[in-house]
């Protein structure tokens, strides 16, 4: 029998060399380091990734990708995965392409987001309404039907319709007035949405390096849908087109005595209200300076209409009973006052708050034109007699009197920061320095410019907010509409092109001088987008 032998491990260890040992310490430490990196490495790489994914949910949305965060750390290897019931497929062919797609850490995304401009196959996602009352599917018809006092059973098939109430009354909504386009839950967007999107966002991009001041020469601009394209009701004439100062608002005026509301947006400026003023053919038409009310006068009676927006109530106001009509008037920007021409060359002052008469103003010759400062310290009036007078409206006196050069009657007439523009019976606009002319040193001021562009009444002229553009038209000839450059008074040569404007009888600015309203006498209101100006 063989013998067996025990080795007994008494722990006693090799005998190594210090120069041995203290390579193996050194190695020891720098596994040690170098697992500290890759650990610190890792985290950065898990948390890059979790920026990522909370980024691209918070532009595109959730997506329909069921997305699974593998986090590995060395204490655990327990993977948490995000569970389904956060996202909901979009349609059946998209739960059967998520299968089969592989799970990825870095966030995916939506893969339509240019399928449009690429011409990708791919599902497109259904928008939900925002909020859902449950309660609304349990009231039928014949439910609200039976509340009715007035002509009991004599609805019809209305008190035994079993269709819900919230149901008919959308498509009753839609046959009258059609479907708001940002109501719609299944339409698809506009050809042309991802060429204005990368349009705009390369506008942004390249806004850095874009020069502030506008350029002579050409002026970049597009003709977009009439104002009131959801309309046309206003008349045959568009008597006014304005702007609202705060919103995004436009409102157009015909002399039929309708005025509309519009939200501009440049593609369908969908209607948002309409006011009828019976028997009152409307004039001109002006938002208070705060905006929660419009003001519309008329050239065949004494009074005019205020109309409060926010109460949805208008206030019929007489201004003074030697006055036959309210057809010409201006509001001061900083909101208190208001000017009617009146007859024999007075011009009446109205406060803006209270519609109170004030004080009048008279001038020599009948008065045609008036507009205030931009600090509304002053008004600016010229008439038949070719003069323009400058009131302080503080002192409640006349500052300065000269005769426009070459005017034998003055029709219009705007004031910027530095310039003061007016426009005569034949067509000549005269351009001079504001601060030259308030001195008061001549009578006969020489101008700094003169616009021989037009050749027949001025009608209009209007400065847009930063003074960089002069607005003028004439109603007496098709497209007769030019805008002039500032400060160099020279013409931009390619407005407004081929386009018929038709007889211009109005024009306007938005505040931020990127829309440009222009009402013609085809029952039009004209909108342009001045691309230099990114604000509304």
């Amino acid at each position: 029998m063989d013998s067996l032998g025990f080795f007994i491990d008494t722990g006693g260890k090799e005998d190594i060399s210090p120069i041995e040992e203290e390579l193996t310490v050194e190695a020891l430490v720098e596994d040690e380091v170098m697992g500290a990196k890759d650990a610190q490495t890792e985290a950065k790489q898990r948390n890059r990734a979790r920026t990522e994914r909370s980024l691209s949910t918070f532009l595109f949305g959730k997506t329909a990708d069921i997305v699974e965060e593998q986090e590995e750390d060395s204490d655990s290897e327990d993977d948490e995965a995000v569970s389904e019931g956060d996202y909901e497929s979009d349609s059946e062919d998209e739960d059967k392409e998520n299968e089969v797609q592989p799970v990825s850490v870095q966030p995916s995304l939506p893969e339509d987001t240019f399928g449009a401009a690429l011409s990708l196959s791919s599902g497109k996602r259904k928008r939900k309404a925002a909020w859902v009352d449950k309660e609304d599917t349990e009231v039928l018809v014949k439910d609200v039907t039976a509340t009715y006092n007035k002509a009991v059973g004599k609805h019809g098939e209305k008190e035994t319709s079993i269709e819900q109430y919230g149901k008919a009354l959308t498509r009753k909504f839609k046959s009258v007035v059609g479907e708001p386009a940002w109501a719609s839950l299944d339409k698809d967007e506009d050809a042309d949405s991802d060429d204005e999107f990368l349009r705009e966002t390369t506008d942004l991009v390249e806004k850095k390096g874009r020069v502030e001041n506008l350029q002579k020469g050409t002026l970049q601009f597009r003709k977009l849908k009439d104002l009131n394209y959801t309309t046309h009701k206003e008349g045959a004439v568009v008597r006014s087109t304005e702007f609202h100062p705060t919103s995004t608002v436009g409102m157009v005026a015909g002399n039929n005595g309708t005025v509309s509301l519009f939200q501009v947006d440049g593609k369908e400026n969908p209607k948002i209200q309409t006011v009828n003023f019976q028997n009152f053919p409307i004039k001109t038409a002006k938002f208070s300076a705060s905006g929660n009310e419009f003001i519309v006068g008329s050239q065949h009676h004494p009074h005019f209409f205020v109309y409060d927006m926010m109460i949805g109530k208008s206030i019929k106001v007489p201004v003074k009973t030697t006055e036959h009509n309210t057809q010409k008037f201006e509001v001061s920007r900083d909101g208190k006052l208001i000017a009617f021409v009146g007859r024999f060359g007075f011009i009446h002052i109205i406060s803006a708050r209270t519609k109170e008469f004030l004080r009048s103003f008279k001038m020599n010759d009948p008065c045609l034109a008036l507009k205030f400062s931009p600090d509304s310290s002053s008004l600016y009036t010229t008439g038949e007699g070719g003069e323009v007078y400058i009131w302080d409206l503080r002192s409640s006196s006349c500052l300065h009197k000269f005769a426009d050069s070459g005017c034998l009657a003055g029709t219009a007439v705007a004031v910027s920061q530095h310039h003061l523009a007016t426009g005569s019976s034949s067509g000549v606009v005269n351009v001079y320095n504001v601060n030259n002319i308030n001195r008061g040193t001549t009578a006969y001021p020489q101008p700094d410019k003169v616009i021989l562009n037009l050749t027949t009444q001025i009608e209009d002229l209007v400065f847009n907010p930063s003074g960089e553009i002069l607005a003028m038209s004439s109603m007496e000839k098709e497209g007769a509409v030019k805008l002039v450059h500032f400060p160099s008074t020279t013409v931009f040569s390619n407005f407004p092109g081929t386009f018929n404007l038709g007889r211009a009888n109005t024009l306007s600015f938005s505040p931020g001088g990127g829309y440009f309203g222009v009402g013609n006498n085809k029952g039009a209101a004209n909108l342009y987008r001045v691309n230099h100006y990114q604000q509304y």
